[in-house]
């Protein structure tokens, strides 16, 4: 799920027949609201629910939106997985199939795949601060080995591969470390690995203000703040152990939080499964609390105190 600059909601969906579905939602407030399907062929299918002896392990849609609000980035990523008895054997495969829509024509104008980028076995895939997709990657070993490679937008061309170790340099502090300083030189220019893969972001301290010797929930779970600050948005999930010993989620839900009354203000219960996303924004001077569940189910919430 993504939002556009001029508030048009995004969401990516998957389909077992491989042509996975791109829907565009505009005036979303209104009383005429429109929606657009866009296919995109050449995804993920049934016909890949295995690798050889390995079986599908996870299936991801993921969209986002280029700063700018030019192009949108479909992600679809599978890693598949050989299983004995429950148990991994051997290493995993990735693959992940990308796509750059332009919003202006609502068109495809570039596909690729990540399979043949020479990455490790585990991938992740994002935009960077710098405008490109940044195709991750890391290995299962005890030394811990990662790399990424960076597609141009719109052309989705590769560039060099950029491969680094985590060196641990306290208990908890680590560090990334070049192994191929020539491509990662070429890629940073003057810049520091760890400053780029942090995103250039520095953690906001507005949680840790407003939490202070706060005893409500959104202040002891994972959360978000609005573009504004007025309001926090916390994910909160219970569940147990099944007798199989696999997580089973019982309950999510959505803790609202009031930055001027430093108190919880509401509670948004969702679905146990899988099928939910949320996203914050701000539109007509308003903050909203926008979430997708099965991926073209819209729900908005206003939030005020």
């Amino acid at each position: 799920m993504a939002v556009t600059p001029t508030s048009d909601v995004l969401s990516f969906v998957a389909k077992g027949t491989g042509d996975w579905e791109l829907y565009r939602a505009s005036n979303w407030l209104g009383e005429t609201p429109s929606v657009k399907k866009l296919v995109l062929p050449g995804y993920f299918s049934r016909a890949d629910s295995k690798r050889g002896e390995k079986a599908l392990e996870n299936l991801n849609a993921t969209v986002f939106v280029t700063r700018d609000g030019s192009y949108a980035v479909c992600v679809g990523s599978a890693e598949w997985l050989k299983r004995v008895k429950g148990w991994a054997v051997g290493s995993a495969t990735s693959d992940d199939v990308i796509s750059v829509v332009d919003l202006s024509t609502f068109k495809i104008v570039a596909t690729t795949r990540t399979e043949k980028l020479d990455l490790f076995e585990f991938h992740g895939v994002d935009l960077d601060d710098e405008g490109y997709v940044r195709v991750g990657s890391s290995s299962s070993g005890k030394v811990r080995q990662a790399a990424f490679i960076r597609l141009s937008i719109p052309s989705l061309e590769s560039g060099p591969k950029c491969a680094y170790n985590w060196i641990e340099d306290s208990p908890g502090k680590q560090h990334p470390q070049p192994t191929t300083d020539k491509e990662c030189s070429e890629i940073l220019k003057a810049r520091a690995l760890g400053d780029y893969l942090r995103g250039g972001q520095v953690l906001s301290t507005q949680k840790v203000n407003v939490c202070e010797n706060n005893n409500s929930e959104f202040c002891h779970i994972p959360g978000e703040f609005t573009a504004d600050g007025e309001f926090g948005v916390g994910s909160r999930s219970e569940g147990h152990d099944n007798i199989f010993g696999s997580y089973v989620t019982t309950s999510n839900s959505f803790i609202i939080f009031s930055s001027a009354r430093g108190v919880d203000i509401g509670e948004i219960k969702e679905p146990t499964n899988d099928s939910f996303r949320k996203k914050l924004t701000f539109l007509g001077g308003r903050d909203y609390l926008l979430v997708i569940e099965s991926g073209t189910h819209l729900m908005a919430y206003e939030l005020r105190d």
